[in-house]
């Protein structure tokens, strides 16, 4: 079966970047392909081993696709060839924590409200800002979250005439002033330790991804916020 064109006919992901004129320019050298090598027998053996991923299928693809960076598409977890343990193994529990979010989006959205956050439409953010967001496949399905009715965070190329995958920065839409802010809001700083701001499933599947062996640690961890 071919995994990647299963996965794109459900979010359609990759239609969505070519769609967009940043997000296409900044992935003009990726190759979004499975190129599996001998080491994936070790990870379908640590699969094997953790039921956790017992549902999933994992792919090893071209380390350009998405710049090397780890994500999941529908029921799928996509990792670079040339990831390895030890570090493989907090990554794709942290993976695993955006199925989890893909799967069961009323039971997150109800967490995510209890932590200040809100679902926001497009439209509250002005084009401009829109057409300079980095897309990632872990959080297109539900974009836009804004923080305390006020920031949105977004990861924004930094480079108009060259945007690259690796040159975003995370900014704040303030829907007060109606202006971008470059650092994080004082409100915000409590998340100002964990390494992926962009978007509430970032922030959550980070302080999840060493914690969490089954579904049960998962629920676990969303009540001891609650």
């Amino acid at each position: 079966m071919n995994y990647l064109k299963t996965a794109e006919l459900k979010d359609k992901y990759l239609e969505k970047c070519n769609a967009s004129y940043n997000n296409r320019l900044a992935r003009k050298y990726n190759k979004y392909i499975t190129d599996y090598n001998s080491y994936f027998k070790i990870i379908e053996d640590f699969i094997a081993k953790n039921p956790i991923f017992s549902n999933l299928k994992i792919v090893q693809l071209d380390n350009s696709a998405e710049n090397g960076y780890p994500h999941t598409r529908p029921g799928l977890i996509c990792i670079p060839s040339s990831a390895r343990f030890p570090e493989l193994e907090r990554t794709l529990y942290h993976e695993y924590v955006h199925i989890h979010q893909r799967n069961n989006t009323s039971l997150w959205n109800d967490f995510l409200v209890s932590q200040g956050w809100t679902p926001i439409d497009s439209s509250e953010i002005p084009e401009r800002w829109r057409e300079r967001v980095r897309y990632n496949p872990d959080t297109i399905y539900s974009q836009y979250w804004c923080y305390k009715n006020r920031y949105i965070p977004l990861p924004i190329y930094v480079n108009l005439n060259n945007p690259t995958m690796d040159s975003t920065k995370v900014m704040y839409y303030d829907l007060q002033t109606r202006s971008l802010d470059h650092d994080m809001p004082e409100i915000m700083k409590h998340y100002n330790s964990n390494r992926q701001t962009e978007h509430p499933f970032e922030l959550y599947a980070v302080e999840m991804e060493n914690k969490i062996k089954n579904d049960k640690d998962i629920l676990t961890y969303m009540n001891r916020w609650t």
